[in-house]
């Protein structure tokens, strides 16, 4: 059963499991060529640790994987520190992807990896009473861009499929490196996208927001 409490989608069959993808990954690879990657430009300066290429990045970086992260934790200053920790990750690593592409999906997945570090703790940390926050005064929540019933419909996804369609349709990342950021085949993204959307659509249906108001994001 899924969240809509609607039946499963069976599993990919063996023929659709042994799709040749050699056609995708050349076309891949010819567009990463073709067109070069925004973050291609701070590649050497990271390479040779100058600082000003690492505040660079951070200025390219930062608010993408920030939404990323609060996302995820649905908390301002937690998704604060994931980002943060992963810059210092980034300043401390051995050596930097000498790709933009592949930098970016590094810093995604650290975001990542913080992020489930963080969720764990939470399960461990003591819960401590307190009084209740008067209406408006949230400090931790962020207003992520989308229409509220957009934003409302999004929230009854599964964890998995928020971050899907996040990646996809407000980072406008493609498949194969969604797959790479979050530790999942590319066929499992495919499938979780697919579901997520279904579900959109349903929880969307009659009212004025179809899920075309996803607009990948401008990246330069």
């Amino acid at each position: 059963m899924d969240e809509g409490g609607g039946p499963v989608d069976p599993l990919p069959t063996p023929q659709t499991a042994e799709i040749d993808i050699a056609p995708e990954q050349r076309r891949l690879a010819h567009v990463e060529e073709a067109c070069p990657h925004a973050l291609d430009v701070v590649i050497p300066g990271l390479t040779n640790r100058v600082p000003a290429a690492y505040n660079q990045l951070y200025d390219l970086m930062a608010d993408r994987l920030f939404a990323f992260a609060y996302r995820k934790l649905s908390d301002r200053h937690e998704a604060e520190d994931a980002v943060q920790q992963a810059f210092l990750e980034l300043a401390q690593a051995a050596a930097v992807p000498v790709r933009g592409r592949s930098l970016e999906a590094w810093l995604f997945t650290s975001v990542r990896f913080t992020c489930i570090d963080m969720t764990r703790q939470r399960v461990r940390r003591p819960v401590i009473p307190c009084d209740p926050v008067p209406e408006g005064d949230h400090e931790d929540q962020y207003d992520m861009g989308l229409d509220p019933v957009l934003e409302g419909a999004l929230s009854s996804l599964t964890d998995q499929q928020r971050l899907v369609l996040h990646l996809k349709h407000v980072e406008g990342i493609d498949g194969e490196q969604i797959a790479e950021i979050l530790g999942v085949t590319r066929m499992a993204v495919y499938a979780t996208a697919a579901r997520g959307e279904r579900r959109m659509r349903q929880l969307l249906a009659g009212t004025a927001n179809p899920l075309s108001p996803f607009q990948p994001v401008d990246h330069g």
